[in-house]
């Protein structure tokens, strides 16, 4: 993934935690939830956009 050129150890690290926790919880739904949280009105557009970026990892690690 190109944008991951530009993000540091550490996020690239919190985030593989973070997708290998939700991976653990949701399984094949993963990609599922990420969506509807990107899409959640009610979340702050920052939370959402962290959510984008972890929709885009998911997608490219748990493709079918």
């Amino acid at each position: 993934m190109v944008l991951s050129l530009f993000e540091s150890a550490t996020q690239r690290r919190r985030d593989d935690d973070e997708l290998k926790t939700m991976h653990r919880k949701y399984g094949a739904e993963i990609v599922s939830v990420l969506e509807a949280r990107t899409q959640d009105t009610s979340l702050s557009d920052r939370d959402r956009k962290h959510w984008n970026r972890l929709l885009r990892k998911a997608r490219s690690r748990f493709a079918d």
